[in-house]
């Protein structure tokens, strides 16, 4: 979110991240200038169909980005306006960092054991196709659960949870 309301663009961007959103973000400040360098701890999109993420680093690499993967960095520092990151292909070196390393569900403090609502090993709220929880009177969508970390899909779920919700209460006045 802070990335896109930047009111300067990087000249060199790191990228920490091998998700949508980096991957996303990575080409955008790349068309807009930048010169990025994404590091991926595994491969890019690698939750995904791997002809996907091989499709996507010959593209980005053809674009100019440089794409490290299986590569972490394992120290940062900044100094001098710049970061500098220790990684296992040497020093890299970057005006801005952009963490895109995917996101934690914030429900540890919900107590939800209580409520007979589970969760994954993440704290993910799981749910079925209908949005429900374990406990069959609590839904969720979004950020809690254990599906996919869209928007949209985030808003399609809170629709179709507040249609099976709606559809309940008609069915059992």
């Amino acid at each position: 979110t802070e990335a896109l309301a930047s009111e300067t663009i990087p000249v060199r961007l790191a990228v920490l991240g091998s998700s949508v959103v980096a991957v996303e973000l990575a080409q955008a400040f790349a068309r807009l200038g930048s010169q990025v360098t994404l590091l991926a701890r595994s491969t890019l999109l690698s939750g995904e169909d791997p002809a996907i993420g091989e499709a996507i680093t010959a593209a980005f690499r053809a674009e100019g980005i440089t794409v490290l993967e299986h590569t972490q960095a394992s120290r940062v520092a900044h100094a001098d306006g710049e970061f500098a990151l220790a990684t296992a292909h040497g020093e890299l070196h970057a005006d801005r960092l952009l963490l895109a390393t995917g996101r934690a569900p914030n429900t540890r403090g919900l107590n939800l054991d209580a409520a007979g609502v589970a969760v994954d090993a993440q704290g993910a709220i799981v749910v079925d196709s209908g949005m429900h929880s374990r406990a069959q009177h609590i839904y969720a969508a979004g950020d809690c659960t254990n599906q996919p970390q869209f928007v949209y899909v985030a808003a399609a779920a809170g629709t179709r949870a507040a249609g099976r919700r709606r559809d309940r209460q008609y069915r059992h006045p």
